[in-house]
């Protein structure tokens, strides 16, 4: 039995005709085929059309992501978790893949200034009556061969100076190099 299935549009409930591509949203409740909740042509344009972001933060919370997203046309959408991967950012919200892009250009800015100043690398020589270690940061500052040693009272001595948010990361990295020689 051939049957037919008006489609209504679930945003405006207009009665529209597909044209080559058929919108929906999921409905993990649906049984069949009715229940689906499809989107107009219209209405598909008009809600990628609203997410025009025009400004994005992203921070951290319990060790998982969030960002506050202001849209152009002064939407604003707090704490949605968030999910950076492939070019993209996944929210808690629907949004169109190509804000979802642009939230990751915003993120990989954000990112790349929170970690500027954390080590990329680190590795230590080991010579004879020399211990030394090149680094770099995400940053780009780069330190190479560089002498230390640790004095009578266990705090690091470095033959240059070195700013001290790269010295507590180099005390925790050589922490770990001299844990990983003794296994």
């Amino acid at each position: 039995m051939i049957r037919s299935l008006p489609l209504i549009c679930c945003e405006c409930q207009k009665q529209f005709t597909a044209e080559g591509e058929l919108y929906y949203r999921d409905n993990f409740r649906a049984t069949k085929i009715s229940e689906t909740f499809f989107l107009c042509p219209e209405c598909v344009e008009a809600w990628e059309n609203k997410w025009q972001i025009k400004d994005a933060e992203f921070f951290e919370n319990d060790y998982s992501l969030y960002v506050d997203i202001t849209l152009i046309d002064g939407s604003l959408y707090e704490g949605l978790d968030c999910t950076p991967m492939d070019g993209i950012v996944v929210t808690s919200e629907e949004i169109p893949t190509e804000a979802q892009r642009t939230l990751f250009d915003i993120y990989q800015k954000w990112d790349n200034e929170r970690k500027k100043n954390t080590l990329k690398d680190c590795m230590f020589t080991d010579e004879f009556m020399r211990t030394s270690f090149t680094c770099e940061t995400y940053g780009g500052e780069k330190y190479e061969n560089i002498a230390f040693r640790f004095n009578m009272q266990g705090k690091i001595e470095t033959e240059k100076p070195i700013p001290d948010y790269i010295i507590e990361q180099i005390i925790n990295a050589w922490k770990m190099y001299e844990n990983q020689k003794m296994d």
